[in-house]
C-alpha cells in the first residue's frame, strides 16, 4: 500500500485546526482570569427627586439692595433710628470711651465733666472715672444685680476727695437712691448708646400714638471730627416733673457707626434753656473686656 500524500491543501488545514485551538485557549485563559476578579458593587443612586443636584438647584432669590443710610434717615427718621438699634444688638458686645456730660439739677447747670468709661452689655457692666469736675465721686462700678440690698440694686462708689478717701476707700450706694438723683438726670443703668437709642424711641412713640410727634431728619453735621447724621425730636414737655423728658432733642448719629454719640435736651423751642449735654467721643467697639474689670478687685479697691 502506498504511503498518504502530503499535499499542500492539507498543511493547510493543519496549520488552520492549530490556530482555531490556539484561540479557543486564549479566550478560555481570558474568561477565567476574570471570573477570579473581585467585583467591584455598583452604587445604587438615589432618584433625582430625593437628592436634587446642586447644578439644578432653584437659585436663592437675590437679597434687596440695602437702602442708602441717609436716604432711610430723611425718609424715615424713626425707621432710621430702629434700624441702628437692631444693628447695634447685633454686632457691639462692649466699648470704651469718653462721656462728657453737663446737665440741668435742681436749677443749677453743672460743670462739664468728662469720664473715661468701660462699658459691657452682658451681664449690664459700667465702669466710670472722673477726669474732670467729679462732684461727689470720683469712680463707680455697676453689674446688674451683683449687689443687691433689701431688692435694690447697688453700685460700688469711690467718694470725691482726698479727705473722704481717707475715712473710707468705697461704699454701697442704690443706683434709684435719692443721692444718685441729686447728682444726674439718668441713673446709670440708663447708661450707654444703646439706651440712649430706646430711649428716644420710647418718647417718640408714646408721642406718635398722642398724636404729638416731630421727629425729622436735619442734615449732615459733625462729632469730635467725625460726620453725623443730625435728628431733632420735638415733645410737649411743661417741667422737670413731668412725663416728657425734653421739649427739643437734637441727636448726632455717628455716620460710619451708626450710633448716638452727642444728644443735646432742652426745655424750649428757642434751644436757650439746656437740660443736659451728653457725648461721647474716642469709641473703640468689642475690645473684648476682661471680666476682671468689672471687679472691685479690678479697680484697686
Amino acid at each position: 500500500m502506498s504511503k498518504p500524500r502530503i499535499t499542500s491543501g492539507r498543511i493547510q488545514v493543519v496549520i488552520g485546526l492549530v490556530l482555531l485551538a490556539a484561540l479557543i485557549f486564549q479566550c478560555h485563559r481570558a474568561l477565567t482570569a476574570k471570573a477570579r476578579q473581585p467585583q467591584t458593587p455598583v452604587a445604587v443612586q438615589e432618584p433625582v427627586r430625593h437628592r436634587p443636584s446642586v447644578a439644578f438647584a432653584a437659585p436663592a432669590p437675590p437679597s434687596p439692595v440695602s437702602e442708602p443710610p441717609e436716604a432711610l434717615a430723611a425718609r424715615d427718621p424713626m425707621g432710621f433710628l430702629q434700624m441702628a438699634m437692631e444693628r447695634y444688638d447685633r454686632t457691639v458686645r462692649d466699648y470704651t470711651c469718653t462721656f462728657t456730660k453737663k446737665e440741668l439739677i435742681g436749677g443749677k447747670l453743672t460743670g462739664e465733666q468728662v469720664i473715661d468709661v468701660w462699658f459691657r452689655e452682658k451681664p449690664f457692666s459700667v465702669r466710670m472715672e472722673w477726669k474732670r469736675n467729679a462732684d461727689k465721686i470720683s469712680r463707680v462700678l455697676y453689674v446688674a444685680d451683683r449687689w443687691i440690698d433689701e431688692g435694690r440694686q447697688m453700685a460700688l462708689v469711690e467718694p470725691a476727695g482726698s479727705i473722704a478717701r481717707l475715712f473710707v476707700s468705697c461704699v454701697m450706694r442704690p443706683i434709684n437712691g435719692e443721692e444718685a438723683k441729686r447728682s444726674s438726670r439718668r441713673t446709670i443703668d440708663q447708661f450707654g448708646m444703646r439706651n440712649s437709642l430706646a430711649l428716644t424711641l420710647k418718647y417718640a412713640r408714646l408721642a406718635q400714638e398722642k398724636n404729638l410727634l416731630d421727629l425729622s431728619y436735619k442734615g449732615k453735621g459733625e462729632v469730635d471730627g467725625r460726620p453725623t447724621f443730625i435728628f431733632e425730636r420735638r415733645l410737649p414737655y411743661t417741667d422737670e416733673h413731668g412725663i416728657w423728658p425734653d421739649r427739643v432733642l437734637v441727636v448726632h448719629m455717628d455716620q460710619e457707626m451708626l450710633l448716638p454719640v452727642l444728644c443735646l435736651a432742652y426745655a424750649d423751642d428757642e434751644r436757650k434753656i439746656l437740660l443736659g449735654h451728653y457725648e461721647i467721643t474716642n469709641v473703640k467697639l468689642n475690645p473684648n473686656l476682661p471680666d476682671s474689670v468689672f471687679t472691685k478687685e479690678g479697680m484697686g479697691f
